[in-house]
């Protein structure tokens, strides 16, 4: 089916501005925990039969590394770092205040959040750096993305779930670090989740998921073309889903939401013309589990209805775009634009 424009309803005129103000926040936060992160961890005082030497621990578990004795050198790379650890703390507590206050106005506007235990994994995701380079949000979580581009909230679309996928996506197009599949990585995704819970383990039954104590889990999903993973990744991800080469399409999208807790989260999602048909072609997939398919279709209805309402300057769906598609990506739009009485040859009509 065909959604209407009626079918969604528009969010306060207020909410384009509280949303930007709650991303701005959320850099401010983002760029000095990730000034932090380039710290070591520790730096402090070892006394030794021969005197105080300094040592510093670029990680917790690290046994200490000798940088000197105590001398004016020295004290002065102690005092250096103290002050400059301290000064990033403060910023991020002030962000955090900020965050808080911006997300209390997001919520009062009703706006689309996301719960928090996606949001802590997300945010340690982007302070990695592999939020945007490696990875994008996929699955139900993106609509959130969605909704607020469009500023209406969807008929159906932005349900809430407990877990979540990711899709790696760097050496593709809409990966912003823009290098190849096997370039080296800061840290591995399973690092960075067992950072956030170290109750995480890769499901061996399905090495593509992880699972932890309370069994919440988090699938990496890998399109054909960027297989295999560098070096160091503990997940296998199936390399045979040819549809995951969709969500590498199109211009993807970057937003900043806040959580149920009043809090921030970083969301990058696919391009939202090809993720529509991407969840239209899942409705249909023979193998694909019957319970998710009535959703997988309402949610592509949807999000092809809000490109065609909302976002007709950002995301065409016109004729230039049809012709990219891939044949069964161009029988599904046909079909809907048949029924919705869409013509891409006359998009804004």
């Amino acid at each position: 089916m065909s959604y209407k424009r009626s079918d969604f309803v528009p969010f306060s005129a207020d909410s384009g501005r509280v949303g930007a103000n709650l991303e701005a926040a959320y850099e401010q936060w983002l760029d000095a925990q990730q000034q932090l992160a380039t710290l070591p961890v520790s730096m402090y005082w070892q006394r030794k039969a021969s005197g105080d030497y300094l040592a510093v621990k670029q990680r917790s578990s690290d046994p200490g590394t000798t940088l000197g004795p105590r001398s004016d050198a020295t004290e002065a790379r102690f005092a250096e770092f103290t002050q400059r650890k301290a000064e990033l703390k403060q910023r991020i507590a002030d962000a955090d205040a900020l965050i808080g206050d911006r997300a209390a106005q997001y919520r009062a506007l009703r706006l689309p959040p996301i719960p928090d235990r996606q949001a802590e994994i997300l945010r340690a995701l982007d302070v990695a750096e592999l939020l945007r380079n490696d990875l994008l949000v996929v699955g139900t979580n993106a609509f959130i993305a969605y909704s607020l581009l469009c500023n209406a909230r969807f008929p159906a679309g932005v349900e809430e779930t407990e877990d979540f996928d990711l899709a790696w996506c760097r050496g593709s197009a809409v990966s912003l670090a823009r290098t190849n599949a096997g370039a080296p990585q800061r840290s591995s995704l399973m690092s960075v989740l067992q950072g956030v819970d170290p109750t995480f383990r890769l499901n061996r039954k399905k090495p593509y998921q992880a699972v932890n104590a309370n069994h919440y889990e988090v699938e990496l999903l890998m399109a054909p073309s960027l297989a295999p993973l560098p070096k160091g990744e503990a997940f296998e991800p199936m390399v045979s889903l040819t549809e995951q080469e969709w969500l590498l399409e199109g211009r993807p999208l970057s937003v900043v939401v806040a959580t149920l807790r009043q809090r921030a989260c970083p969301l990058y999602v696919p391009d939202p013309r090809w993720m529509a048909l991407h969840k239209l072609w899942l409705a249909g997939k023979p193998e694909r589990n019957a319970l998710k398919k009535p959703k997988d279709r309402r949610q592509g209805e949807v999000l092809l209805s809000a490109c065609r309402y909302f976002l007709a300057d950002t995301y065409p769906l016109d004729i230039d775009f049809v012709l990219e598609l891939p044949a069964e990506l161009r029988d599904l739009f046909d079909a809907w634009a048949r029924a919705g009485g869409f013509d891409p040859t006359r998009p804004t009509a």
